[in-house]
């Protein structure tokens, strides 16, 4: 994904993290579409978690502009007789700029974020997440999400545990937002305490 690239934005009340996998139903006439020009141009797009009401600038529907990059790892046609695909997250984005298509599909200029990572899998305060992690994808039935694990990067290590705990899409969002590793894996580290991990 090249720096100012543009792409369909794809807003949903739900959202993926980088390394995570997403099933979607796509059934609407716009998306069906963009689906099949993704494909035809081995091209991603971009979920962005939608907000309440419309932009004041834009008039145009209203969302967070960090999101996430996907790609499509699976399509099929569902016996609903809807589209069924499963994407990828692969890279953190910002939306610069929007604008709607004749189709009124969204669209958006973005920029890839490069994550400020590093490693604190020896960090002592942070043992356990790496424990969890490596406890929670060794299930059988996760094993079989081949989920985009690098245990050397605490980005990743967060992105994949925030997708697999039961949290809110917001804090999701939060986790996605934030810049440093370290503030990531503390804000997580927060929410699994109150799940009572």
């Amino acid at each position: 994904m090249t720096e100012g690239l543009t792409s369909p934005l794809f807003p949903l009340n739900i959202n993926v993290l980088p390394g995570a996998l997403l099933p979607l139903q796509i059934f609407e006439p716009r998306y069906i579409d963009m689906i099949r020009k993704c494909l035809s141009n081995s091209e991603g797009f971009c979920i962005v978690l939608a907000k309440q009401g419309y932009d004041d600038k834009t008039g145009l529907p209203s969302h967070h502009n960090i999101a996430t990059y996907v790609e499509i790892v699976d399509f099929d046609q569902l016996d609903n007789g809807l589209l069924g695909i499963t994407v990828r997250g692969k890279d953190k984005i910002k939306v610069q700029e929007k604008w709607k298509e004749d189709d009124d599909l969204l669209v958006g200029k973005v920029l890839k974020i490069e994550e400020l990572d590093e490693d604190l899998s020896q960090e002592p305060k942070y043992s356990d997440m790496w424990n969890m992690v490596e406890e929670i994808t060794n299930h059988p039935e996760i094993k079989k999400l081949e989920l985009d694990l690098d245990t050397t990067s605490s980005s990743s290590v967060c992105y994949i545990l925030a997708s697999v705990l039961p949290i809110q899409p917001i804090e999701k969002q939060t986790i996605l937002e934030l810049d440093s590793s370290r503030e990531k894996l503390d804000y997580l580290k927060g929410i699994i305490k109150k799940l009572g991990g």
